[in-house]
């Protein structure tokens, strides 16, 4: 039987080779459990808090695994601390040869094949950028967009990137040159195999479409979801469908370069009838970012533009067989936005939710969801792997893990609850000030500036929305003596990079910055909330889901809207505390945490910790002895 303890205990090779070291009881407990599931004995599904060391708890087990473990997470950040830092203290701990692979999705690669014509491609506005990424498409070794030093515009990124609707596949002549098949190849060699939750949930669907026979992962029976709190959301958008005009724009482009310059003639009355028939389709969504589409929405849509749609598609589709390898993808292509179509227009809405998005520059989007990811993960996932692993800080709620099982369908599984190994009732304080201004309004800005005074800076300010954070940073921009970043002005691991550097310095951020975000020692004082992070009611998967509820007779904001704000609030409160010595306040400026009834239940979802109620005890709880002078 597996006994983690000679690798991560007292007299392991990591207790004489880390400063500091010391064991962890709570990893070598989490350790042990992985190993069991690994052997063939279930699925688990466990909390770890904190400081537990979670990534080397699965990875040693994996080490001794015998078969290929694959190690999905949510953030890229995540990712990257297992291959550059965690996979080599593995090796280290076992003195195993661990060899790990990382699998992006395919449009993460450079394609050669692409870049053959790519001149004759480029648009006017993106030369410039074309210029300075050109040097790298020469010299890479693994195509991967992730080494730049700078993020190339979408436009051009795609004229250079592995695409789905135009990927010749096993008939490309670069095939044995591809990096993203290089990847694949790798990972088929690889013990430990590091994707995304995207990635992983992409893979079901194709397995899925295509009865097993195509595949973007090497075929596994264990798998690791790190950061599985994310599990839902995840599957939830890469198990339904999405039609975009911007991708139907596209996709007549490629069919025009693919046959340019081929005995086959350009398909152009077909494809000026699916451009007709889009801007039809499209031009009668409703407005508005992100709106849910029910059956009269749906009704009032012009149907015979979809059916054009579909029949200039089928047509396109025909005018490319036999054109050759790539005009054959494309046909291909064709044939899966017919479908698109027709899935979302044709929808079960006791089971699916349909919504229409707009984004930047105009794009349309039109999207599909399951309401319940839970039977399709069963069937797929669940009842196929042989042992799943589920951890995160933050699985656990009142009904110990009930909810994220009802949520992701998981029937039998171990349970674990490990808490951190910090000493989280002497290190932290929670503020929630008895008086507050209403979430939402200007005056919660003074609230903040009062509060990052008081900490001498060293803050994270994690918002519901940007138009908040943007309203918090115009009143506080110039008044603090601090440096303030905000979400936006640069890639968010550039963010986080100069928060860390400069130690006094104020971050605002709202939706990825809650979890992910690992800013141990003074850079990180306290952490402020500006509001429960309850999402939109008419957020359409959210109130389709709560929808569903009130069907069963259960309440929808108990069974999905609470239990969501309790894990968000959880992982907001977890980016204090990341290391032994670090000392701090999270401060949630809601006066709906103590009064209304179901704040008891968002409490006890937190530590146990000493409230304080005002920023004097924030000041003398930090040791900071200068008082600013606060926004009036």
């Amino acid at each position: 039987m597996f006994d983690a303890r000679p690798y991560l205990g007292d007299g392991s090779a990591l207790s004489s080779a880390l400063p500091g070291f010391r064991v962890r009881p709570e990893q070598v407990a989490l350790a042990d459990a992985v190993a069991v599931c690994f052997s063939g004995d279930g699925h688990l599904i466990a909390e770890a808090g904190t400081g537990v060391g979670k990534s080397l708890a699965y990875l040693v087990p994996a080490a001794f695994a015998g078969r290929t473990v694959v190690v999905s997470t949510y953030t890229k950040s995540l990712q990257d601390q297992l291959r550059a830092s965690d996979v080599p203290l593995a090796r280290l701990a076992t003195g195993e040869p661990i060899v790990a692979a990382v699998v992006k999705g395919r449009a993460n690669y450079l394609c050669r094949a692409q870049m053959e014509s790519v001149e004759s491609r480029i648009e006017l506005w993106d030369v410039d950028h074309w210029s300075r990424l050109r040097p790298w498409t020469l010299e890479t070794r693994g195509g991967d967009r992730d080494e730049l030093d700078h993020v190339p515009p979408p436009t051009l990124w795609r004229e250079l990137a592995v695409g789905a609707d135009r990927c010749r596949g096993r008939r490309c002549l670069h095939l044995e040159r591809c990096f993203a098949e290089r990847a694949r190849a790798a990972a088929g060699e690889a013990d430990v195999v590091l994707v995304n939750h995207a990635l992983y949930m992409a893979d079901l669907g194709l397995r899925a479409a295509s009865d097993g026979a195509l595949a973007v992962l090497p075929d596994h029976d264990l798998v690791v979801f790190d950061e599985a709190h994310m599990l839902e959301d995840v599957a939830a958008e890469w198990l339904g469908v999405r039609l975009s005009s911007a991708t139907l724009a596209r996709y007549a482009r490629d069919v025009e370069r693919a046959l340019q310059g081929s005995q086959h003639d350009v398909p152009e009355s077909q494809l000026r009838s699916l451009q007709l028939h889009a801007e039809r389709l499209f031009g009668a969504l409703p407005g508005g970012s992100r709106v849910r589409l029910r059956e009269p929405h749906l009704r009032a849509l012009p149907r015979d533009a979809a059916d054009g749609m579909r029949a200039a598609l089928a047509d396109v589709a025909s005018a490319l067989r036999g054109s050759g390898e790539e005009a054959e993808a494309l046909a291909r292509y064709a044939d899966r936005q017919a479908f698109a179509i027709e899935a979302v227009l044709e929808p079960d809405h006791e089971q699916t939710v349909v919504w229409s998005e707009r984004r930047d520059q105009g794009m349309v989007e039109l999207r599909t969801a399951p309401i319940d990811v839970a039977p399709q993960l069963r069937e797929l996932l669940f009842d196929r792997v042989e042992g799943a692993v589920l951890v995160s800080a933050t699985l656990a709620l009142g009904d110990g893990f009930g909810h994220v099982r009802r949520r992701l369908g998981l029937d039998s599984a171990r349970e674990l609850r490990l808490g951190t190994p910090f000493d989280v009732l002497a290190n932290v304080r929670l503020y929630i000030p008895d008086e507050v201004p209403p979430p939402g309004s200007p005056e919660v800005a003074g609230e903040i500036e009062r509060l990052v005074l008081a900490a001498d800076g060293r803050a994270l300010c994690l918002f519901t929305s940007y138009r908040q954070l943007e309203s918090v940073y115009d009143l506080l921009a110039g008044r603090l003596p601090f440096r303030l970043l905000r979400q936006g002005e640069a890639p968010r691991e550039r963010l986080l990079e100069w928060f860390r550097e400069d130690v006094s310095s104020v971050l605002l951020a709202t939706a990825s910055f809650w979890q992910g975000v690992d800013v141990p020692g003074e850079a990180l004082s306290l952490v402020v909330i500006d509001r429960l992070p309850f999402a939109p009611p008419d957020e359409p998967l959210i109130s389709a889901r709560s929808e569903a509820a009130e069907r069963n007779g259960r309440s929808g904001f108990e069974l999905v809207q609470l239990p969501r704000a309790a894990l968000l609030l959880k992982q907001g409160f977890g980016r204090l505390l990341r290391s032994e010595t670090d000392r701090g306040v999270v401060a949630i400026l809601d006066r709906r945490l103590v009064e209304k009834s179901y704040g008891r239940f968002l409490r006890a979802a937190l530590p146990d910790v000493e409230r304080l109620t005002t920023p004097d005890e924030v000041r003398a709880f930090l040791g900071v002895e200068v008082p600013g002078e606060p926004l009036r």
